[in-house]
């Protein structure tokens, strides 16, 4: 007897589909026989992996309005604006705000996010907030986070020691911002470090371009 069995749902690619579920995992996909403890009749509706953010600032999330809006929509002053919103951050709010996108997000099918943590604060709050989220919501959501200089990581005092802090707490992928550095030649530079620290740890790179 399968655990789960969800009938007749439309695939992605067009096809319809029983799906069987013992455990955690699909034994059995296509045209299913058998008996199963739950059974959700899926005609009419799609079924698909769960869907993928692979971009996201959850540190940021749900701060509209904080300190002020955005009047002219830029990047720019969003960027600006966060600057202005890093002093005011409290661990709590932080988390608060995480978990509350995290619960819109899975609702929505939307199972894994890679996020940028801004790494550029040296009390590293956000940082210990995501990652506190991190493990809240590792039964049900896939959360990794990237350590993200954003202020740059050449750019601003401290940003590398604050970077390798990051990592050493446990943030999954390095992060870089090298259009954001003073000179093309720094933003160069700051590739270059960036790729040889994730080597030395053995972790992946994220970096804006």
């Amino acid at each position: 007897m399968f655990d789960l069995l969800v009938r007749g749902g439309t695939l992605p690619d067009g096809r319809v589909a029983d799906i069987a579920i013992t455990g955690d995992r699909i034994v059995a996909t296509g045209r299913v026989e058998g008996a199963a403890r739950e059974v959700i009749d899926a005609t009419g509706d799609l079924v698909s992996p769960p869907f993928v953010d692979p971009h996201f600032h959850l540190d940021a999330t749900l701060s509209y309005g904080l300190p002020r809006v955005n009047a002219s929509g830029t990047l720019l002053e969003g960027i600006a604006l966060w600057g202005e919103l890093k002093p005011t951050l409290t661990q709590d709010a932080i988390v608060e705000r995480a978990l509350a996108y995290c619960d819109w997000a899975v609702g929505k099918g939307l199972l894994a996010i890679r996020s940028h943590v801004d790494t550029s604060d040296p009390r590293l709050l956000a940082v210990e907030a995501l990652i506190d989220v991190r493990e809240r919501v590792r039964p049900y959501l896939d959360l990794q986070l990237v350590a993200f200089p954003q202020d740059g990581l050449l750019r601003s005092p401290g940003a590398l020691a604050n970077l390798r802090r990051a990592l050493s707490m446990g943030v999954d992928v390095v992060g870089g911002i090298p259009h954001f550095e003073r000179t093309m030649a720094e933003g160069a530079e700051s590739v270059r470090v960036l790729c040889e620290i994730a080597a030395d740890l053995g972790k992946r790179v994220d970096l804006h371009c």
